[in-house]
């Protein structure tokens, strides 16, 4: 059984200044998007509750609600789902289709609800997907919605809007005006969400923060279980090159010049690693190479995050700072997540770049991982889905020589792996 809230756009009959307006649409023979909503929400609050799932709804009556109390039933309750429904409208009443939504800055579970949602819905309403037309690739459609933001909810609870039609088409009017309608409608949400509930682990909680791509909690993925954890099983990596054959190993010869004081007061340094930061000889030089790539978006201090199980548990300490002859071994994968940073257009934050052998051995790596090479970064999103990055990644490999290499995607645990290992090599993770 799953916990479901439905929540029926708008309502009442005055609008909440600056958050919930009472009414959005009207068809052209007066029908209410309001009414529609509490018609069509509750009908799939009643598929729902007969397929044995507990199924609420954040309103029964005509009345309006504050955005943020909508999303409180559904935080309540520590919802799996959240749908909002909704009719569209458009100024000049000549636009059609159907359209999921998502928070700008939304997780990869709603990401995967609006399509479900989306791809249940298209084949009964027989309109144009309008998720496609935003974008082709991923057809997921970000958008500034109080009723999703992220605060609102809990971590583990998917959350889109569905805008089902445009109801100012009076031929959309009169269809929705018919009983046939609004039960194909009901039933088609219903199985879209259903679809979704499907794909969910049995695990139920929030998402664990992972420090590095394999590491779930300090120390307990063990190297038996490495191969099934990354998605490899049947298929092994390409053969990587020894570090004392890689072009680029020699040392890098750099001025040292005075320690940034910039380096330790970045947002993304813990007070775990400025202390390291501090006592490390080389971070003058460190700080002076990252700034020689020219990067946009990223500083230094980013790229020596140590990861979680450094910081305790069987592998605490055993993490270093990248040795200097591997410097220049993160330099093109560094210029390629700075232009995926640059086209997805939002904060990206790195999770992981170097481990030393030992660490890299005591948490489970492979064997032969690009991390102890100093040329992999794992990296989450401020905004988009772990396939949209995936998507950008690879559009960037494809067009440079230079960022050739591999790709890992994680989508339960919001991060995508990247590497310039010289060889094309894809795979997908939990």
């Amino acid at each position: 059984m799953a916990i479901i809230v439905i929540d029926p756009g708008h309502g009442g009959t005055a609008t909440i200044p600056r958050d919930s307006t009472w009414n959005n649409a009207v068809g052209p023979a007066g029908t209410l998007e309001k009414t529609l909503t509490l018609d069509l929400g509750l009908r799939i609050v009643a598929r729902l509750t007969q397929a044995g799932h507990r199924a609420v709804a954040t309103r029964t009556t005509d009345v309006n609600l504050r955005l943020r109390d909508r999303a409180n039933v559904a935080k309540r309750l520590r919802a799996d789902a959240f749908v909002s429904i909704h009719f569209n409208g458009s100024t000049g009443h000549t636009a059609q289709g159907t359209e999921t939504l998502v928070e700008l800055n939304h997780t990869a579970r709603s990401a995967k609800l609006s399509l479900c949602v989306q791809d249940a819905l298209l084949p009964v309403t027989g309109l144009r997907d309008r998720n496609k037309s935003f974008d082709p690739a991923t057809r997921i459609k970000p958008q500034s919605l109080g009723v999703l933001r992220l605060a609102y909810h809990d971590p583990g609870t998917a959350a889109c809007l569905a805008e089902v039609s445009f109801l100012d088409q009076a031929d959309e009017e009169r269809r929705l005006r018919t009983t046939g309608y609004l039960d194909a409608l009901a039933k088609a949400i219903a199985q879209g969400i259903e679809t979704y509930l499907a794909t969910l682990s049995r695990q139920r909680g929030v998402t664990r923060s992972f420090g590095d791509a394999i590491e779930a909690e300090a120390g307990t993925v063990v190297p038996a279980q490495v191969e099934k954890f990354l998605g490899l099983s049947g298929a092994a990596l390409p053969r990587q090159r020894g570090i004392g054959t890689d072009e680029g190993s020699e040392r890098v010869a750099l001025p040292s010049p005075a320690f940034p004081t910039s380096f330790l007061r970045g947002r993304t340094t813990s007070p775990a690693l400025t202390r390291e930061l501090r006592q490390w000889s080389e971070a003058g030089d460190f700080a002076a190479f990252i700034g020689s790539l020219g990067l946009k978006h990223f500083r230094p201090e980013e790229f020596l995050e140590l990861g979680a199980s450094n910081a305790s548990g069987p592998c605490k300490a055993l993490n270093s700072f990248p040795p200097r002859e591997l410097w220049p071994r993160i330099a093109n994968t560094a210029q390629m997540l700075d232009r995926i940073r640059d086209r997805l257009g939002a904060a990206i934050r790195i999770l992981s770049c170097y481990r030393s052998p030992d660490y890299n051995r005591c948490i489970g790596g492979e064997r032969n991982s690009f991390h102890m090479q100093f040329n992999a970064i794992d990296f989450t999103g401020q905004s988009g889905t772990p396939e949209v990055w995936r998507r950008i990644a690879a559009s960037l490999r494809d067009e440079e020589e230079r960022f050739r290499g591999g790709i890992g995607i994680y989508p339960s645990q919001n991060f995508v792996h990247i590497d310039t290992r010289g060889t094309q090599a894809d795979w997908a993770g939990r």
